[in-house]
């Protein structure tokens, strides 16, 4: 009698993850057919032109340093030159939902490997239906950096914990990979090398204790220096052809229009006025050296105050949008909220080492970092594509840190069955997304414009 029962739980399980996934579908391809129908709005159409490039020069296209060649190149793959631009670009768009849905269930495995069984289904419900599902329908890069990004961020965290030559290598790829993706990921990466340096000089003088072990030193420096070279060494590899490509082109490895000179300008219309106008996509702009914007420029030009207004201005609009986007913001504010409750309730409980000390600076520092650089950005461009990177690694450390302050063990009693809060929680927000699914599905993604 167990196997039949066991079987038929299973059948009911996988039921309703093909009718998710069949309503994920529906809702992507309506989105696509009724919302997202100009390729002329935001970047899909340089996009397109991206692929339509790499295809026609045998994958030999330079670029203008604006957008990465990774989702360039997989749309290629199915890049027909005998298709009209419209039907190029509706291939284009279910080329994405797909990529997409290949993608959730590597995300639930990722979930699955931290986290219990219901709280990976409600991190993957949230991320479907609150970001993915509104994002799936474009011609854009931004579901597979988010993706990758995530992949990142907890392959770095991973290497405070338990650093080595594997790790290190598969860090270094993925990272580069990342980066070839959108050129969004270096203050990440010079963050983690940065503490994971601080970390490994403290191991180092924590062990000594006024005395030199040289062992237990060259054990340090073996498994953590060379981990780390690793890292460094591995994401240049594989950044190479890429970079070796712009110092040759545009005169800097790490040329990157956005990052070089757009994001010193006081808004997109300087950007176009500027560097653009003197052909920044086709090498280094030709202009007075003194007009090309950079850092020492704007620091030179601008007053404490107008800094100071243009980080504040910025964070509320990253908020705003936040607050009036596609409905992840409230599930964010309240894993926000539960874990800042719990954390507080069990302040005494908790202890930290001051190595593990290094991995929370990390987590905050990066959230802080990526925050202010999106604040710093929005008066070039804005919207949610560039914040809701953020989202799973946020996501992700409430989602562990309310398993480290909440109990499992059985607390509540209901209906005669004890149950414990952590699981009361995590079943009030499965109740929470599975009752938005309708007015998703209805309402939401067949009126929202989701390219920004």
């Amino acid at each position: 009698m167990i196997q039949p029962i066991y079987s038929f739980k299973r059948i009911c399980i996988l039921c309703l993850a093909l009718l998710l996934l069949a309503l994920y579908t529906y809702g992507a391809v309506e989105h696509s057919k009724r919302i997202n129908l100009d390729i002329s709005r935001v970047d899909q159409g340089a996009y397109l032109s991206y692929t339509r490039s790499l295809y026609e020069t045998n994958y030999n296209y330079v670029g203008g340093r604006n957008r990465m060649p990774v989702y360039p190149f997989l749309q290629s793959l199915v890049y027909d030159p005998s298709l009209t631009e419209n039907e190029s670009f509706t291939r284009g768009k279910y080329f994405n939902i797909v990529l997409s849905i290949a993608l959730l269930p590597c995300l639930f495995l990722i979930f699955r490997r931290f986290f219990s069984t219901l709280q990976s289904i409600n991190l993957l419900l949230i991320t479907a239906f609150t970001v993915f599902l509104f994002r799936a329908a474009y011609f854009q890069a931004e579901i597979l950096f988010y993706f990758l990004s995530f992949c990142s961020f907890l392959l770095m965290a991973r290497m405070f914990k338990q650093p080595g030559w594997k790790l290190g290598t598969v860090t270094g790829i993925v990272a580069g990979i990342t980066h070839l993706t959108k050129a969004s990921i270096l203050p990440g990466l010079a963050l983690f090398i940065l503490l994971f340096l601080a970390q490994s000089a403290y191991l180092l003088y924590s062990d000594f204790k006024g005395k030199i072990d040289f062992t237990r030193a060259r054990n340090i420096f073996l498994q953590r220096i060379l981990s780390l070279a690793l890292v460094i060494s591995c994401f240049l590899i594989t950044l190479y052809p890429y970079i070796s490509t712009s110092k040759r082109v545009f005169g800097h490895y790490f040329y990157n229009v956005n990052s070089t000179f757009y994001i010193w300008y006081d808004s997109w219309e300087e950007a176009e006025q500027g560097t653009r106008a003197y052909g920044d996509g086709k090498g280094w702009p030709e202009m007075p050296p003194e007009q090309i914007p950079s850092l020492e420029k704007y620091l030179r030009e601008h007053t404490a105050l107008e800094i100071f207004e243009r980080f504040y201005d910025g964070l509320d609009r990253v908020i705003a949008v936040a607050k009036k986007s596609y409905g992840y913001f409230k599930y964010l504010v309240i894993y926000l909220a539960i874990a800042l409750l719990t954390t507080l309730a069990s302040l005494r409980n908790i202890k930290v080492t001051k190595s593990q000390l290094f991995l929370l600076l990390f987590y905050f520092s990066y959230f802080i970092a990526y925050t202010l650089l999106y604040a710093w950005y929005i008066p070039i461009a804005s919207g949610n594509r560039f914040t809701l990177a953020l989202f799973l690694p946020l996501m992700f450390c409430l989602t562990a840190t309310i398993n480290t302050t909440i109990s499992e063990r059985p607390q509540v009693r209901l209906a005669g069955k004890q149950f414990s809060w952590r699981y009361l929680f995590n079943l009030f927000v499965l109740g929470m997304i599975l009752f938005e699914l309708y007015p998703i599905l209805t309402s939401r993604i067949v009126t929202t414009f989701a390219g920004t």
